[in-house]
């Protein structure tokens, strides 16, 4: 069984390397398939893509890797919501709402247990790597580093071939690209949550153990990262370009000014200039460029002005808030404890938090978001206590993450971001561990 456990483990560290890949494939996929049928996704209505089935089949492995290794801790986690989520798809049978899908029920808590899966199973697999902490994070910042090139050059070469979907198609006009991700919400998550640490790797690269093509391949990430969130143009894009960059700023000049310590500062106008430079070689084939990007980041001020600043802010998403919460108010106690269900919605709210709390209830808010808050929390605790320019890099990237799941995000019930939120929390929990085989989530 040890030797199943091992061979499941290694693929599960091969998968780190896969993932970025797997959605930009699933968005050709969609391109190809809207081509061939001269409609768009939504009319096609596919229920699967390749890259869910793919994840899907990734959980199933997930599964079966709690059973031969008999994770007590991951099924102590797990079982408890799978039961709520019953509980909630049995008060649709008994007080049945207008509509409802069980299929689609389905799909989203296997998506959510996804993501709090991927949390017990990778903790297991950095355990077993038989790596220091130190040399453990060492090899994640190459994951880091690699996920962000492969995901963020993939968009910039989609704007130069004048390829994939705009980030918006609304009243105000085509805006903005996400190249050939389908879901803008998700690939602006990924960076936003990837980026702070992509930057720390750089500045706190070791010069005289990394070579010339290395040193740059680390300042092109995360240059090329800050100049796609720029084209992707979204409030979100362009709030996570500036946390990272000013907040790093910032802790650069203390550095600087404290320990006389010049370098991080250094290399942050490094990437500055390299981002420029991605720009201009961008420019030379879209002469609208920076246009572009003024027109996107002035949009808010615009809508704000026109629409009112909730609008402006949670993008329309206040009406699904409110009907999911009617139907949540109208529900009765039952439906207060165990929630109305993701598969009586039409629409989904797009903030996760509600979401949580209005399709699963009181009772699936307490055990779901359970084990994200004990490892943020613990997180920010020990950050107080210790406080370097890696844990605070982390911290960024956790602050807007939770911001984003809160307000305007799609994080916990998506394969894609969600994935990378869990991996960041290991990241920060392994940065403050002192005893990689014994601490436990």
């Amino acid at each position: 069984m040890r030797k199943a456990a091992d061979k499941l483990e290694q693929f599960f560290w091969l998968f780190l390397w896969i993932n970025p890949f797997l959605d930009i494939g699933n968005g050709l996929f969609i391109m190809a398939m809207e081509g061939l049928y001269d409609k768009t996704w939504e009319q096609i209505d596919l229920a699967l893509t390749p890259s869910l089935l793919i994840r899907m089949a990734v959980l199933l492995l997930f599964g079966l890797y709690i059973l031969i290794a008999w994770d007590k801790r991951a099924l102590l986690a797990m079982a408890p919501i799978g039961a709520v989520w019953v509980l909630s798809v049995v008060g649709q049978f008994i007080w049945p709402m207008k509509r409802y899908s069980l299929f689609t029920d389905i799909q989203y808590i296997a998506r959510f247990g996804y993501n709090l899966a991927a949390l017990y199973i990778y903790w297991r697999v950095f355990q077993h790597k038989k790596l220091s902490r130190e040399k453990l994070l060492a090899r994640l910042n190459n994951i880091i580093t690699f996920s962000l090139a492969v995901l963020s050059t993939s968009i910039l070469l989609s704007y130069i071939a004048d390829m994939g979907y705009t980030t918006y198609a609304d009243r105000f006009g085509l805006r903005g690209t996400r190249g050939f991700f389908y879901s803008g919400n998700d690939i602006t998550a990924v960076l936003m949550a990837l980026l702070p640490v992509a930057v720390c790797s750089f500045l706190m690269l070791d010069r005289r153990k990394a070579g010339r093509t290395h040193y740059f391949y680390c300042a092109y990430s995360p240059a090329a990262v800050i100049a796609t969130l720029c084209l992707i143009g979204t409030k979100t894009a362009f709030a996570a370009v500036g946390a990272a960059f000013l907040g790093l700023l910032g802790f650069s000049i203390w550095l600087f000014v404290k320990k006389k310590n010049k370098t991080p500062l250094l290399r942050l106008g490094v990437i500055l200039l390299f981002c420029l430079l991605l720009l201009g070689i961008l420019a030379i084939f879209s002469s609208t460029l920076f246009d572009e990007i003024s027109s996107s980041l002035a949009n808010t001020g615009n809508i704000a002005r026109r629409e009112g600043m909730t609008t402006a802010l949670l993008s329309g998403r206040q009406n699904k808030l409110s009907s999911a919460f009617a139907d949540y108010r109208a529900g009765g106690p039952y439906k207060w404890l165990f929630g109305v269900t993701r598969g009586s919605q039409k629409a989904i709210i797009e903030m996760d938090v509600f979401e949580v709390l209005f399709y699963y209830g009181l009772a699936g808010a307490a055990l779901m978001l359970w084990p994200y808050l004990k490892l943020g929390f613990g997180f920010v605790f020990r950050f107080f206590k210790d406080c370097t320019i890696w844990s605070f890099a982390v911290l960024l990237s956790l602050g807007l993450c939770a911001a984003y799941l809160i307000m305007a995000g799609h994080i916990l019930f998506s394969v894609t971001s969600g994935f990378y939120f869990s991996f960041m929390l290991l990241y920060a929990k392994l940065l403050y561990c002192k005893d990689l085989k014994t601490e436990e989530i």
